[in-house]
Order: structure tokens, then C-alpha cells, then sequence
């Protein structure tokens, strides 16, 4: 910890003095250059701007920089977007810095080619949750290794300015982001603004695909990125479409009703910290409906929703899925042997016929798109191995993370530590 926080101070100093050199910002809600200040800004401002800058009088490149951009792309006018609560927040300059709060912003801002502008991030971003690792072991080292930050270096070796509910305000500040790219749990995009002088946007989805959409079509929109996120979205849409095209021709009388235990069973039926066990389930979990499964507890009200081990056993599901913990070991207990060898389970359905399947975790501080893609297809082969026998899973994932991350063979080398994956490669 002690390294860390001395990469970090060290960091924002280093930063901090590049931008000594610079005139101090002006207000974020003016546009650069707009010398009259009606925000609207000219030719003839953008011109003016440029010969300061040419005759080395006191005009900063950056503005001039970003001017020229708000001019030519934004026709001189700021933008305004509205975030994933409703909330609008208007950008007077270019993103070329950005601070994300959490994984599943990030791995869109790495999705649409910007890592180079994330100047900071969470905990989880820089742990486990947008490559893998088992504490400090690196579980896709090559992917680690093609995924560089601005300036060389891995994603680990951002400045982390936030946990799960902290922020280092102060900090973020010295770094002068141009927006903050914050979760939408929680509602302090007013307060971000205020104390760190900058936009404040709210993304997020849940596990319904087409707000994963929306949600890359948001951020796309805030780097002019649009072009990209579309190809981004083409794709994603085009292997939710493959499985369909599958799993849609199976008769509803033929598919399994399912239970889903998307926090694992580490804890057995109930952790009284969390209450996060083999009891929590998900009402509505689209990959598994894509994939052709039936979920019982798709009556259920309520957004946390824990049932009781009778419960479970009265629905009596056909398969269970339970998640394999992205830290686990191969070698430790998992989820799948604890419902199979618990006595209250026996008389299951799932646990009588073997059809009790570990499957990917799907949260990981957050709802991370590329996890439910995965399911989607896994839980697809599991329940129907002959229909589904001629996708390869590995090529499936390889291909997934080429798009979103844009590296090669990393789900193959995360397969080397999820061995469940293997069983239906």
C-alpha cells in the first residue's frame, strides 16, 4: 500500500509540474478562447487565439488546442449531453484527461481507444475487474502487457482517487480532469462538479443488453467517438443474435427452468454480513434468457433478492448456475461442490441429473457487459451442448475481448485459471 500511494504522490506531482508552465485553468463552464464571453465562440476568436499563441504572448496551447476543437466539431458551441440518471451536464472543452470511478466506465474508455486519457481510477479498475488477477498474480499477463497507459506502463500503475465510496477529491482536482466519469449508484454528480471544477457525467447499466448499449453509445458521444461505439454495438448485437438464432427455436416446453446464485456459495445459504450467498438471486438476468433458460425467480419483486434454501428446493430447478469466484482458486472448494453435497439439495432436480454448472461472475463493482456476454453463450452450451457444439467457446471469448479490449488470446489464458470454462470449450 505504502508503494502505491507513494506512485500516486509521485504521479501527481510529476503532473502537476507539466502543467505549471500553463495559465490556470479558467472556469469550466466557459468556453476557451471566447474572449466576449457570450458562449459562442468564432472564427475570428479561434484566429485571435491562434496568433497569440504564435507570437508567444500568454495565450496556453492547450486552449488554443482545445478552441480549435470546440470550433471545428462542435461548431463552436458547448455540449450537452444527458447521462444514464436523466441528468444533464454540458462539456465546454475536449475530454484529453478523464478520471473514472469505476471498472465498468473504464473498460469502455479502453473499448473506444482513450486509455491514453485516463489520468486516474478506482481500486477495481486498476485490481481485477477489467483484467484478471488472483491478488498480485496477473492471470492474463499478455493482455496486462498490450494494455498500456499513457506514458508507458500498465493499468495497474494508474493513480487510484477513489474506493467503493470514497473519493479523493483533492487529489482528482491536482490532476485537472476534464470530466469525471462516475458510477450512477450513487448521486453526488453535483458535488464531483463542484469540488473538482469539472463535468460530471453518471454512466452505468444493468444486466439488460441494450442499456450496456446505450451506456458505450453515452460515453462514444463524450469523445466524439460515435463511429466506434456503433461498431462496437454492430458486434455485440451480432452475437446476442447468434445465440438467439439458437436458443429461439427450442420449445418453451423443452428449456429448464434455472437458478441462478450469481454471488457464488462461498458462505453456504446465507452470509448475515451481506447476506451475499448461494440465496441471492436475480430476477431478471438477460444472458441467461438469451441462452434459452427459464429463470424461477423471474416473479420475484425487488431489486436484492434473497429466497430461502426451502424456497429453492420447492421450485425444484432443472439447472443451477452457480458463479466461480474471479479470485478462486482451482484448487479450493467451489460453489458446484457445495450444492452438491449439501443434503437439503438432494432432491433437486439439477442436483439429482449433474446439472449443476459453475458460471462466470457477472458483477465485479459493477455489471461488466464483457462478463454477461460470456454467460450468455457458457450458460447456452451448458443447458444445450448439441445445439450449441459447433461455437467455440474459446474462439467466442478470444474474439470478445479482441473487440472490447483489443488484445489477442487473453480469454484463452484466463481459461488456464477458470478451468470450468474448459468443459465446454
Amino acid at each position: 500500500m505504502k508503494n502505491k500511494a507513494l506512485t500516486t504522490l509521485m504521479f501527481c506531482l510529476i503532473f502537476c509540474l507539466m502543467l505549471a508552465t500553463a495559465t490556470a485553468f479558467a472556469d469550466y463552464k466557459a468556453l476557451p478562447c471566447d474572449s466576449d464571453s457570450d458562449g459562442k465562440l468564432t472564427k475570428a476568436e479561434a484566429m485571435e487565439a491562434v496568433c497569440e499563441y504564435m507570437l508567444n504572448e500568454s495565450m496556453p496551447l492547450k486552449d488554443v488546442k482545445d478552441a480549435a476543437y470546440v470550433y471545428k466539431i462542435w461548431g463552436g458551441e458547448p455540449k450537452t449531453l444527458t447521462d444514464s440518471t436523466g441528468r444533464e451536464f454540458t462539456m465546454y472543452r475536449p475530454v484529453s484527461r478523464i478520471v473514472t470511478t469505476n471498472p465498468d466506465n473504464s473498460r469502455i474508455v479502453i473499448a473506444l481507444g482513450e486509455l491514453d486519457k485516463l489520468v486516474s481510477t478506482d481500486e477495481c479498475t486498476v485490481g481485477s475487474s477489467v483484467l484478471p488477477r488472483e491478488k498480485d498474480v496477473k492471470l492474463a499477463p499478455k493482455a496486462w502487457e498490450q494494455l498500456q497507459i499513457y506514458g508507458g506502463g500498465q493499468l495497474d500503475e494508474l493513480p487510484v482517487t477513489n474506493t467503493r465510496k470514497e473519493i479523493d477529491y483533492e487529489t482528482i482536482a491536482m490532476l485537472k480532469p476534464d470530466l469525471v466519469l462516475d458510477t450512477r449508484w450513487y448521486d453526488r454528480s453535483e458535488l464531483i462538479e463542484e469540488r473538482i471544477d469539472c463535468p460530471c457525467c453518471a454512466a452505468g447499466a444493468d444486466f439488460v443488453f441494450e442499456d450496456n448499449m446505450e451506456h458505450i453509445r453515452l460515453i462514444a458521444k463524450i469523445f466524439d467517438k460515435e463511429e466506434r461505439g456503433e461498431e462496437l454495438i454492430s458486434y455485440l448485437r451480432s452475437q446476442i443474435d447468434m445465440v438467439k438464432e439458437i436458443s429461439d427455436k427450442i420449445p418453451e416446453e423443452e428449456r429448464p427452468v434455472v437458478y441462478f446464485a450469481p454471488r457464488g456459495a462461498k458462505k453456504g445459504f446465507y452470509d448475515e454480513v451481506e447476506g451475499r450467498d448461494f440465496t441471492r438471486t436475480e430476477a431478471f438476468y438477460e444472458p441467461l434468457n438469451v441462452a434459452g433458460g427459464i429463470n424461477v425467480a423471474k416473479d420475484v419483486q425487488g431489486d436484492e433478492i434473497n429466497v430461502s434454501p426451502e424456497q429453492i428446493v420447492a421450485w425444484n430447478p432443472d439447472v443451477i448456475f452457480v458463479a466461480w469466484s474471479w479470485n478462486a482458486s482451482p484448487t479450493e472448494e467451489t460453489g458446484v461442490d457445495f450444492v452438491m453435497q449439501t443434503p437439503e439439495m438432494a432432491d433437486v432436480n439439477a442436483v439429482k441429473n449433474s446439472q449443476v454448472f459453475s458460471c462466470v461472475y457477472p458483477y465485479s463493482r459493477g455489471t461488466p457487459f464483457d462478463r454477461s456476454m460470456l454467460n450468455m453463450l457458457y450458460m447456452a452450451k451448458c443447458m444445450y451442448p448439441e445445439q450449441f457444439k459447433d461455437i467455440s467457446m474459446e474462439e467466442y471469448g478470444n474474439e470478445l475481448y479482441k473487440q472490447i479490449l483489443g488484445v489477442d488470446g487473453m480469454f484463452s489464458e484466463m481459461m488456464e485459471s477458470w478451468i470450468f470454462l474448459k468443459n465446454v470449450v
